[in-house]
């Protein structure tokens, strides 16, 4: 019989580490991803309330000139729209609206502080949403 050269002792422990790096990773994205997902879907619902409530603002002038034919946005009531709206919604987000007389865009942006990607070194996940719409001239 022959005697083994080497010491296999202690060749489970680097198996479980790396085994719990592998975990803590998968984990790491199931916890921040989903926490990003949802925050994402907060980020749209706000784009897109305060893009219809923008969508809204007309030129009142003009559209009862026109008989309800024409529908032109007013571009500064607008604009204070959707920053209400934002702002009444209460989420840590920037917020750019771009208007035209026949369309507003809403584009809002967010990041979500991580939690198990924090130990790789990732702080905060960056999370953005966009939403645009048109006034709709005419009834119902």
């Amino acid at each position: 019989m022959t005697k083994r050269a080497t010491n296999e002792r202690g060749q489970a422990t680097v198996l479980v580490i790396g085994l719990s790096l592998v975990v803590f990773s998968i984990a790491g994205l199931a916890v921040d991803g989903t926490r990003a997902f949802l925050f994402r879907r907060s980020l749209q619902n706000s784009a897109d309330a305060a893009a219809l409530a923008a969508a809204a603002e007309l030129d009142q002038a003009a559209y009862y000139a026109s008989g309800g034919e024409v529908a032109v946005l007013d571009e500064n009531a607008a604009r204070r729209s959707a920053a209400e709206w934002l702002q009444r919604r209460g989420l840590p987000l920037k917020a750019e609206v771009a208007t035209a007389p026949d369309r507003v865009e809403v584009v809002v942006r967010g990041a979500v502080p991580t939690t198990f990607l924090g130990l790789a070194g990732i702080t905060e996940l960056p999370v953005a949403a966009r939403a645009d719409a048109s006034p709709i001239a005419g009834g119902p």
